[in-house]
């Protein structure tokens, strides 16, 4: 087989070149009309037409059509996408949203291509309409960073400080805000003039990255940070009012304590502490915990400033908690006297006393009977039975309610001594006689 392909091998090969040579021959004689097709993004023209009836539009699907047409042979290497124009007019749009796509070729490229073989796939483009909608921000504020320790960002100017954005109805509905981030750098210690591009915000504070159909008329806005000399300051919350019978107020709680104050350095030098007065700090009639928010901007004095968003929203507890009661036994006889006389014995009707304390169950738990420091007063008693009279000094908190009474008895030291040593020799007496 090998010989046989091998045999006459040069003739074999002029036979190709020939016949390759004759072919090229032909088509270069006849330079037949073929068929070619190209990829061609599709233009949009006269979309005012619908901005003029208040509508935004986007394409359906793909914004490219394939354009058909007849060139010779020759030409075919001549022809290329960008020798066409397609596009739809708006002006053409109807109701159905089917607008046709005209194709034309540049003039150069007229007399090689037949410009009644040009066709487009498909013919028509689909545009969604959508109600055009017009809304002002007035743009807040997001800082970034901290300037230089000691210093805090004081007045923000904003140029300008709103902008008008345009777009669907779709898109626009889910801008909750619009804002501008500035960054600050950690070594800042004077005022800052830069720019930055409005930002679209959602109602949780995330950025949106909508499409170029939503514009703003303005594309970077002006700023102007002022940077001040900061001081640390203490918050003196003033609460006002009473609670409830049988509840106390027990302190507050926040999660802010101090905040730093910006301002010039003779302003900061003549102050100690923020004082802080609402009709919101109000305990009158309390029975639980109290919370309110508090805007802490409200309450700085003139010339100062807070730097950032987190002070304006800050959370404040007013305690409130039910007052309960302990009961304590005292040992009569143990109890210290207050004006006893050495001439005198003093004696009770009941061995114990019940003393009832009020405070708070944790405050309740801890106190002992020796902190209440009980003192029985028989100052100026003289030989007879009296009503005990017991005075207790208690820490502040705690209130001694009532005590269950009892009777003292005074009586002179020798009467007792006689009327013991008598009933002991009676004692004596009646054994013997036994």
């Amino acid at each position: 087989m090998k010989e046989k392909l091998l045999n006459n091998l040069g003739l074999k090969v002029a036979s190709l070149v020939l016949a390759f040579g004759v072919w090229m021959a032909i088509v270069n004689i006849s330079n037949p009309v073929i068929g070619d097709s190209q990829l061609v993004p599709v233009e949009v023209r006269n979309e005012e037409a619908l901005k003029a009836a208040d509508l935004t539009y986007e394409i359906d699907g793909k914004d490219m059509v394939a354009v058909y047409y007849q060139v010779r042979t020759r030409d075919r290497s001549l022809i290329k996408a960008s020798d066409f124009k397609a596009y739809v007019d708006l002006k053409d749009y109807n109701v159905t949203g089917a607008v046709p796509v005209t194709v034309e070729i540049n003039k150069d490229k007229e007399g090689l291509v037949k410009s009644d073989t040009i066709t487009a796939k498909p013919m028509v483009i689909r545009i969604i309409t959508e109600q055009l909608q017009t809304k002002r921000f007035d743009l807040q504020v997001v800082t970034k960073g901290k300037a230089k320790e000691g210093y805090q960002p004081g007045t923000i100017n904003l140029v300008p400080d709103h902008v008008t954005v345009e777009g669907p109805e779709s898109l626009v509905g889910q801008i909750n805000h619009m804002g501008v981030e500035i960054q600050i750098a950690a070594n800042t210690t004077s005022d800052i003039n830069a720019t930055a591009e409005p930002l679209f915000y959602d109602a949780n504070g995330n950025k949106l990255n909508l499409s170029d159909k939503v514009t703003v008329n303005k594309s970077q806005i002006d700023y102007y940070v002022q940077i001040l000399k900061a001081k640390n300051l203490p918050l003196n919350f003033e609460v006002t009012g009473q609670v409830a019978k049988g509840y106390r107020y027990t302190g507050l709680e926040s999660d802010v304590k101090s905040v730093a104050v910006a301002g010039t350095k003779s302003v900061l030098a003549s102050l100690t502490s923020i004082d802080v007065s609402s009709d919101k700090l109000n305990i009158d009639g309390a029975t639980k915990d109290k919370i309110v928010r508090l805007d802490l901007s409200q309450y700085l004095p003139p010339n100062t400033t807070i730097a950032g968003d987190e002070y304006k929203d800050v959370s404040v507890k007013l305690k409130v908690e039910p007052l309960t009661t302990r009961v304590f036994t005292l040992q009569l006889s143990n109890l210290d006297k207050k004006g006893m006389s050495e001439d005198y014995n003093y004696s009770f009707d009941k061995q114990t006393c019940d003393v009832t304390v009020k405070g708070l169950k944790e405050d309740l738990d801890a106190l002992k009977e020796e902190n209440l420091n009980a003192v029985l007063d028989v100052s100026d008693l003289n030989p007879g039975t009296y009503p005990g009279m017991i005075h207790f000094e208690v820490a502040e908190g705690f209130e001694v309610t009532v005590y269950t009474p009892f009777n003292v008895t005074v009586a002179k030291e020798n009467t007792v001594s006689t009327e013991t040593q008598s009933t002991t020799v009676s004692e004596t007496t009646e054994s013997s006689a036994q």
